[in-house]
């Protein structure tokens, strides 16, 4: 029987306010600013669900130009989910170091396809690495044989160029003395080094507060589970350059979980890792050990989650923050509440209980 006397009291969003204090800071003199995981910063606390009606190409890049990131759910094939996130790291960066490109001898219907499957106007022209044109679609506006190829039809000519190192604002102003939306970045021997693209530099300026990488490339992660395919999908993943990797688990407090944590961690060294969800404080401090970058908190608050009925396992959103953030600051590693919220102010309470970041599903299950 259970011991009412040992019963702790459990509180969930809907239980708690928080009182308001003096303050000297302005509503514009705020900064949100967190971190997702021990490397990762976001300029909004708030990241979408690893779930298959809220995360998908469009929310993952919407998320990133906000400041915060989406999360690629898993309920696809390990191709699907990784094309997926490289159209994601190709959607913008200041310079794209590893631009799509075609050869001389391909054929237009072949360039097609491509151009619509990464959703791209124009692709630089390369044999053996070096640039010997470009293709837009204006010069395939008018072209009805598919068949020919790529070399008839290119532009090779008054290429315009410019050396690697070269900063946005000198491209920016190439662009426009020059009427053209594509900058070609080349070396002394007219290797092609990358590109740049006016569309990159007005988003640069239209989203500024954007999640982004080292390379400038918008932030994303993907979610896998603990199933046969996980060590495939992690590595499928990691090479399409996904930022973050969640180990996402009704249960992260298990032996499938901290055993697959720690394989991802022995492969994967340098990869930041999140794994849950837990609502312990001894859940948290587990997945610490085993090599976690944050700790994802939460078993049953969401709204279409069935844990708690089905299984009568849980703990109240509040409770299990303020629990697990004990964990957390000993091992220096953030927490993601994920779940639970229905109302703006319940973001506010899972900051204020320890969480460093707030996952949402069904409030953006409903946007477009």
């Amino acid at each position: 029987m259970l011991n009412q006397e040992i019963l702790p009291l459990g509180l969930t969003f809907d239980d708690v306010l928080l009182v308001p204090a003096e303050s000297s800071i302005l509503p514009r003199e705020t900064d949100v600013a967190t971190r997702l995981t021990q490397r990762i910063a976001l300029n909004i606390p708030l990241v979408s669900a690893a779930m298959d009606t809220v995360t998908e190409l469009r929310t993952a890049i919407a998320m990133a130009q906000e400041g915060g990131l989406g999360f690629i759910h898993r309920n696809m094939s390990v191709a699907a989910q990784a094309a997926e996130v490289e159209k994601v790291k190709k959607f913008e960066s200041g310079m794209i170091t590893d631009p799509i490109t075609v050869r001389p001898d391909q054929k237009i219907a072949e360039v097609q396809e491509i151009m619509q499957k990464y959703g791209i106007s124009g692709l630089p022209v390369t044999q053996g690495g070096r640039l010997v044109g470009i293709l837009t679609h204006r010069d395939l506006r008018f072209e009805k044989r598919l068949d020919r190829p790529v070399s008839e039809v290119m532009t090779k000519d008054n290429l315009i160029t410019a050396p690697p190192g070269v900063g946005l604002d000198e491209a920016k102003e190439i662009l426009h003395r020059h009427r053209i939306e594509k900058l070609l970045v080349v070396d002394e021997k007219f290797q092609l080094k990358g590109l740049i693209t006016v569309k990159d530099i007005e988003k640069k300026t239209q989203y500024p507060n954007a999640c982004k990488d080292q390379r400038g490339r918008l932030c994303v992660g993907a979610a896998v589970g603990v199933g046969p395919d996980c060590e495939e999908r992690v590595e499928a993943l990691v090479k399409a350059g996904a930022d973050v990797v969640t180990v996402d688990t009704a249960h992260g407090h298990s032996r499938n979980v901290l055993e697959s944590v720690k394989r991802i961690r022995r492969r994967y060294p340098d990869l930041e890792l999140v794994a849950g969800n837990v609502a312990t404080e001894e859940g948290t401090a587990a997945l610490i050990e085993a090599g976690v970058n944050a700790v994802k908190v939460g078993v049953g608050p969401g709204s279409i989650c069935t844990t708690r009925v089905v299984s009568g396992v849980g703990v109240p959103q509040l409770t299990a923050l303020a629990n697990c953030a004990k964990a957390a600051a000993r091992g220096g590693v953030p927490i993601i509440s994920d779940g639970g919220i229905k109302y703006s102010g319940d973001i506010t309470k899972a900051l204020a209980a320890g969480a460093h970041s707030v996952m949402i599903g069904s409030l953006f299950a409903g946007t477009e």
